[in-house]
């Protein structure tokens, strides 16, 4: 500060010999040259001892592990047909309407066209998307002269993975029932109901002894596996199944699917070429939504599934507009108007390298 003071007195002392310019001047001079007399405080240390860092790694690792759910390997691509044959009756038929569900792309699964078979005479072939990631292929046919023949095909490469279970199956908690992800697979839909009190006792009395939310549902899992007879019967309502503790893999699929909603855990069923499996989903810390699988039937898998299969259909209560109730699967679909209708016979093949 002596050094400002003697400044100032010295520019008070010369101020009558100066302008008024020349004082402001020698003012502001002043001031800078003092600014770099002040003394600047030192920054602070950082606090990042080999401890600290130990300790920021592992909450990195932490948050990392967090988020993983399963993981994908060893993918197998195949070739997925799918097929329309028409054949007209013994009359003409016109505005001909078909649809047929094709494999879409999911975490474990991509999918491209290889080739196609469309006729010229077809107005219009595309796609549509239903609720839930199902995709088909529409087709508007004018007009069938009387034994015309037709056929539309779509050839896919289709690369599915297998799935991995978590490393850490703790890390995952129950959803919110209002969340978006899990909320459409908490309620009942074809066949697959849980308002039923013994079955809802009894998936309180299953998951009594458990101490994670992940040995619940395990619980639930080995108690279908352990307890329903396996059958050769067409498929029945999971009320029936449970009753009589006996159904095909699809009932028993649809049963733990149905004890896992009843114990609020959002579930589904996974129909895949040959058979179906289950999935259900919870959430890491930071909210975001996990699907697990496992094979209900045949050889144990919980949490993963080894066996790469093309997936058809994820889900078991879908919306379809030519259709007035929901559907378990979406099969084909053709109309037409005409007093002689075609017949038509849909195929789904899996071709041989």
């Amino acid at each position: 500060m002596y050094y400002v003071t003697e400044r100032f007195y010295k520019m008070g002392i010369t101020m009558r010999r100066c302008n008024t310019s020349q004082f402001f001047f020698s003012i502001a001079t002043g001031l800078i040259a003092a600014l770099f007399w002040l003394p600047i405080p030192p920054a602070p240390a950082a606090d990042l001892t080999p401890e600290k860092l130990q300790t920021v790694s592992e909450d990195q690792k932490t948050q990392e592990t967090a988020v993983e759910g399963v993981t994908f390997s060893n993918p197998v691509t195949t070739k997925w047909k799918v097929t329309a044959k028409i054949r007209g009756g013994s009359g003409p038929a016109v505005n001909m309407f078909l649809t047929m569900p094709i494999p879409t792309e999911w975490p474990e699964q991509s999918v491209a066209v290889a080739e196609d078979e469309i006729p010229t005479n077809i107005a219009n072939v595309g796609y549509r998307d239903l609720d839930g990631g199902i995709r088909q292929i529409i087709a508007k046919i004018p007009q069938i002269r009387p034994r015309e023949e037709i056929t539309i095909s779509m050839t896919f490469l289709v690369s599915t993975s297998q799935i991995n279970a978590p490393q850490d199956p703790s890390l995952f908690v129950r959803p919110k029932t209002s969340q978006r992800d899990g909320k459409p697979y908490l309620g009942i839909g074809p066949q697959i109901n849980f308002r039923d009190s013994k079955l809802k006792k009894q998936v309180k009395s299953i998951v009594a002894e458990q101490d994670a939310l992940w040995s619940e549902i395990e619980a639930i899992y080995d108690w279908v596996r352990d307890n329903i007879e396996d059958t050769s019967e067409p498929p029945r309502d999971t009320i029936k199944v449970f009753r009589d503790r006996r159904g095909c893999n699809e009932d028993k699929v649809g049963l733990f699917v149905a004890m896992c909603r009843a114990h609020k855990i959002p579930a589904r069923m996974v129909w895949v070429q040959g058979t179906q499996y289950a999935e259900f989903m919870l959430v890491d810390s930071e909210g975001k939504a996990h699907w697990f699988p496992c094979s209900v039937g045949g050889v144990r898998e919980f949490g993963s599934y080894s066996e790469p299969r093309i997936v058809l259909q994820k889900g078991d209560c879908i919306k379809v507009p030519e259709k007035e109730s929901r559907q378990k699967f979406v099969g084909e679909f053709a109309t037409c108007q005409g007093k002689s209708k075609p017949a038509v016979a849909f195929q789904r093949v899996l071709l041989e390298d």
